[in-house]
């Protein structure tokens, strides 16, 4: 792979991880409720699942799911009601319900870019925009895997620590919970926009 390739790719994740989606999202969320440090577990899960996303997918996965209708309805139905959960626990979170007081785990972070629409639509197309048959496959699949991994980790926890400068900055209990609607009303928009536009 050439440098001008690699360059256009850096460029493609840059876009891609640093914008809201769910992972950047629910970071912020989680900072603005518990602050940053008790999204770190999380922050941990999310890149063991990108880091298996990406590899499955360079590795031929993701041609399985684009050719198989059925696999991929089932992947978007379950990538939904999985942000709607993370929804529902962030606002839950927020409101002060008790039965969901517990912070977000290593595992919830785990399946979050697997059942992630917009995740799986990253990896499928960085791929192919990387991919080239003179190259060794491994190779590729690392220079794929690393890129991503790194501008992933930086943007959540960039997100996160930005949600942790709104808690620190509003301590009205009024204006966090609207920050917290609108992270979910997005977070939720943006899944649906990226399944059915």
């Amino acid at each position: 792979m050439n440098m001008e390739t690699y360059a256009a790719f850096v460029l493609f994740v840059i876009v891609m991880t640093g914008t809201p989606g769910a992972g950047n999202l629910t970071m912020m969320g989680i900072g603005q409720t518990t602050g940053f440090r008790s999204a770190i577990p999380f922050l941990i899960g999310t890149t063991v699942g990108a880091v298996s996303l990406d590899s499955t997918v360079a590795l031929g996965l993701g041609k399985l799911i684009q050719t198989s209708p059925g696999l991929s309805t089932i992947m978007k139905v379950c990538g939904t009601c999985y942000i709607l959960y993370l929804g529902w626990k962030l606002l839950s979170m927020r409101l002060g319900n008790h039965a969901v007081a517990r912070r977000f785990s290593f595992w919830e972070g785990v399946v979050l870019h697997p059942l992630n629409p917009k995740s799986w639509a990253m990896a499928l197309v960085g791929f192919g925009m990387l991919a080239d048959p003179a190259v060794p496959l491994l190779r590729q699949v690392a220079v794929f895997v690393l890129t991503f991994m790194v501008f992933q980790v930086s943007f959540h926890s960039i997100w996160g620590l930005a949600g942790a400068a709104i808690l620190r900055t509003f301590k009205s209990p009024a204006i966090l919970t609207g920050v917290n609607c609108a992270l979910v009303a997005v977070m939720v928009g943006a899944t649906v926009y990226a399944l059915f536009v």
